[in-house]
């Protein structure tokens, strides 16, 4: 029987300023869905699902620095949480200022992989602290 162990590694700190740029890029993807969302119930009386938002950020992965999972996953996050709190529309993710939106970039696990002792993401390696000898 093969067991598998999920392992939580932390990225250098050199990879900040890319890792910045693709939260900025998370943020601003939740907040037109937010707006899509919210402009599709006040003039069609009806919620969008994950899958009904898919085609209108279909092609943005390229423009905004992200792997398309990372938009569908963005997408059902957000029809998530809407669903958690029963609101048609849910907070602005702010980037900038003292009030900002904790930075996240939702991978899923089919997107990333272990190479070279480097995480290899969206064209991208990253190295992290290998505390658990992995290399």
């Amino acid at each position: 029987m093969q067991q598998t162990k999920t392992l939580k590694v932390r990225v250098r700190d050199k990879h900040v300023p890319l890792l910045q740029q693709m939260a900025r890029s998370v943020n601003f993807v939740w907040n037109y869905l937010n707006e899509l969302s919210a402009r599709s119930i006040r003039e069609r009386g009806r919620f969008l699902s994950a899958f009904d938002l898919h085609p209108y950020t279909k092609g943005a992965n390229k423009e905004l620095g992200l792997h398309s999972q990372t938009l569908q996953e963005i997408a059902r996050e957000y029809v998530t949480r809407r669903k958690q709190f029963k609101k048609s529309r849910l907070s602005w993710r702010k980037s900038g200022g003292v009030r900002r939106s904790l930075g996240w970039i939702p991978i899923n696990t089919g997107a990333a992989s272990w190479k070279s002792g480097q995480v290899y993401h969206n064209g991208h390696y990253f190295k992290v602290w290998d505390s658990y000898g992995l290399s």
